[in-house]
């Protein structure tokens, strides 16, 4: 052969210790992503399997081989409790448990009973059946980041379909026994091979997809009112990001009266509190197309896509309505809280968004003029 065993499976550890210490590293720098830490777990255990398989090499002792088996399956089990940390945030144990007890069960009942050629195919044959499922699993996630989880879909096949020529190989030559020898063929060298550039580009591939989700997150962050958990100016802003507003676009500019007088009455925590309890309450009305905005301060916005004047006129009279009748309590006293608005719907196609908040605001300073706590349309026909 052109290649020597001791040396493959030399090359498989040290691809394994790096990859180990890149995933360690990552978690380090953000403890929040614990699948990391189970990812390199799985990394670990698989060292450990390839330095048990290194002894058997020399030894070629039947639990040796068994212990090396084990090892290998318990660690692509736990690599699927990665998986479910990764895509759902929980560590399905059950599961891995069960993974773990019906891939070894095998391997050990056959080498116990000293058929330790069987053992082996096992030991290949249960490694491919949950590398292929563990490929699967990914496969099924992979919009979240097309190019690399279809790649570390596509590289724990590629592992798969190298165990699968071991257990032919093996099965072809020592389908029983070993007889005393390793089992030393093309199939070996190529699932090590393989192995090297699997969990090489395994490890780089989940660095850049943790990467691809911290970048999301913080994305996602800039665009959330961290107050009320709303979308915040620059998210209503992107969602129009040519700058023109779909024709039937309702939009609603809500403003808490007298709310400087509420803060300095009962105090900044109290009027976070009103905040929070008014945002909540624009969510509760609002259907799944539709956006609630914090645009600062006090002042709120509701995008209603499909709208008529009618409609956006019912709903934010039902905001204001609700609001008038919610009970706070301060220092043990009820506070009421209410809000005025301003409606405009873009009843043209090409309407800027500066546009449409322009006349609501208009239609919100009427309202404020009128006494507060009422809803005002603009009367202008350009919206």
């Amino acid at each position: 052969m052109g290649f020597d065993y001791n040396s493959l499976l030399m090359a498989s550890g040290a691809a394994g210790v790096a990859l180990c210490f890149t995933l360690m590293s990552s978690w380090l720098r953000e403890r929040g992503s614990i699948f990391l830490l189970t990812w390199a777990a799985c990394i670990a255990i698989i060292i450990a399997a390839i330095v048990a398989f290194s002894v058997f090499h020399n030894t070629v002792n039947v639990l040796h081989s068994m212990l090396a088996g084990v090892l290998l399956t318990s660690a692509f089990a736990i690599s699927y409790g990665g998986f479910t940390q990764f895509s759902t945030g929980r560590f399905e144990t059950a599961r891995v448990a069960l993974l773990g007890v019906v891939s070894a069960a095998p391997i050990i009942v056959s080498g116990a009973l000293g058929f330790d050629g069987l053992s082996f195919v096992f030991i290949n044959l249960m490694s491919a059946l949950l590398l292929g499922f563990c490929g699967y699993q990914y496969w099924t996630v992979r919009a979240e980041s097309p190019g690399p989880i279809t790649a570390i879909a596509a590289l724990h096949w590629m592992l798969t379909a190298s165990y699968v020529f071991c257990v032919v190989a093996v099965a072809l030559e020592t389908p029983l026994y070993l007889n005393g020898r390793v089992p030393d063929n093309w199939a070996e060298a190529l699932n090590l091979m393989v192995s090297v550039i699997a969990l090489t580009g395994i490890g780089g591939l989940f660095v850049t997809v943790h990467q691809e989700r911290i970048s999301r997150r913080h994305r996602d962050a800039s665009l959330i009112d961290p107050l009320t958990g709303l979308s915040n100016r620059r998210a209503l802003f992107e969602r129009f990001s040519e700058g023109h507003v779909p024709q039937g676009t309702g939009l609603v500019v809500l403003d808490l009266d007298d709310f400087k007088g509420l803060n300095d009455r009962h105090g900044h925590a109290f009027g976070d509190t009103v905040l929070r309890s008014f945002a909540r309450l624009l969510v509760e009305n609002c259907r799944g197309e539709d956006m609630a905005v914090r645009l600062g301060g006090e002042e709120f916005v509701l995008v209603l896509p499909g709208s008529s004047t009618t409609q956006a006129l019912a709903l934010a009279e039902r905001v204001r309505s609700a609001m008038g009748r919610m009970i706070h309590t301060a220092d043990a006293q009820p506070v009421t809280c209410t809000v005025s608005a301003g409606v405009a719907v873009a009843e043209r196609p090409g309407l800027s968004l500066d546009s449409l908040i322009r006349k609501a605001d208009n239609a919100l300073y009427l309202s404020k003029r009128s006494g507060r706590n009422r809803v005002s349309q603009t009367t202008s026909t350009a919206a």
